[in-house]
This record gives structure tokens, C-alpha cells and sequence, in this order.
């Protein structure tokens, strides 16, 4: 008799072990809004006649925000020439390589890439970018759901030739602040990157 009690009882335990864990499980939230994590940050200048124009930062400790230790190449354009700027993002901690674009493409509606640029190195956007200020110029080629800028895709046209221009390029990340009068500052930086500009004849 003391030998069946002593199974009941461990019976009971055992149950009661799995019943609480479930429970714990269900009830924990979901990480929402998880940061992403970037290694590789190509930006991709395409001319109209086909030439490409690459330029790649690499953080691979997957470095985030202001505080990214990226090493990054120059850019190297020509001169009065109009180009679309696209990217490549990949994380390379993980296997398969992951391409975070496409997170930031279905949360289209939380994130805005913003830019910074010397004065005059353009001739079309003009001015210096919108990092500084919200209402600076960029030529945004694509929108999130809610119609707002998202910045995967720009176009440019290069102004004379120069060597002491630079370029930045900031990733925010805004979950449930992006509105149409919203800035760089707003949310969280995935990402704040300056590329050493030069454009030739």
C-alpha cells in the first residue's frame, strides 16, 4: 500500500511538473519588435545605362546602431549621372545567411532609412539629406503600406566632380512612432553608417 501511494504521489508531481510548465509557456508574451541584427551593408548604385557602383560596410561581431564598429569602402561615383540606390543587409551569424531586407521590407511600416549628404554633391536631391532635418530632401522610390517613405530604394543625380563628400545613411527603426512628421531621432538606429563620397568626371 505505501509502494502504490508512493507512485500516486509521484504521479501527482510529475503532472503537476508538466501542467505548470505549460502554463509558464503560454503565458509568456512574444518578444516584440526584436532588434535586428546586421553584419554586411551594401549599398548598390545603379546608373541608367546598367553600371553598377558598390560600396560595403562589415561589422562581423554584428554591431548595432551608433556604436557599430563597421569598416567601410568609399563610394565612387560619376559625375552628373542619375543613379537608383538600393541594398543588400545580411546577417552572416547565423546559418542559412539571413537577409534581413526582407524583415525590414514586412515591417515596412516601422522603419525608414534617412540620409545625410555634403552640401552641393547632388544636384538632385538638393541640400544636405533629412537626419538632420525631416524636411531635407530625398528622392524616395518606394513607400510602406501607410504611403510613408520607407528609403530601399532612391534615386540620385550626382552634381561636378568633388573628393571630400560623404555620404550617410541611417536606419530607424520606429515601431509605432513612424508618422508622417516623424525624424531620424524618433524610435531606435539599427544602423548609422558615413561612406567617404567621391564623384569623378
Amino acid at each position: 500500500m505505501n509502494k502504490t501511494n508512493k507512485l500516486r504521489q509521484l504521479w501527482i508531481l510529475i503532472l503537476s511538473i508538466f501542467v505548470f510548465a505549460a502554463c509558464t509557456e503560454a503565458e509568456a508574451p512574444e518578444e516584440e519588435n526584436e532588434t535586428e541584427i546586421f553584419t554586411d551593408i551594401e549599398l548598390i548604385f545603379t546608373a541608367e545605362d546598367g553600371t553598377v557602383v558598390r560600396a560595403l560596410a562589415e561589422d562581423p561581431t554584428g554591431g548595432l546602431g551608433i556604436n557599430a564598429s563597421f569598416t567601410v569602402q568609399p563610394i565612387t561615383l560619376k559625375a552628373n549621372t542619375t543613379y537608383t540606390l538600393t541594398f543588400e543587409m545580411l546577417n552572416r551569424l547565423v546559418t542559412p545567411v539571413e537577409d534581413v531586407q526582407l524583415e525590414i521590407a514586412e515591417e515596412d511600416d516601422e522603419h525608414q532609412v534617412f540620409f545625410e549628404f555634403t552640401t552641393n554633391a547632388f544636384s538632385s536631391p538638393t541640400g544636405n539629406g533629412n537626419i538632420q532635418n525631416r524636411n531635407g530632401a530625398v528622392n524616395y522610390l518606394d513607400f510602406d503600406r501607410n504611403g510613408l517613405p520607407l528609403g530601399l530604394r532612391t534615386s540620385w543625380t550626382t552634381a561636378g566632380p568633388r573628393t571630400d563628400a560623404t555620404f550617410r545613411v541611417w536606419l530607424a527603426h520606429q515601431p509605432g512612432v513612424k508618422t508622417a512628421t516623424s525624424s531620424a531621432q524618433d524610435g531606435d538606429v539599427d544602423w548609422d553608417i558615413t561612406f567617404p563620397l567621391t564623384i569623378v568626371e
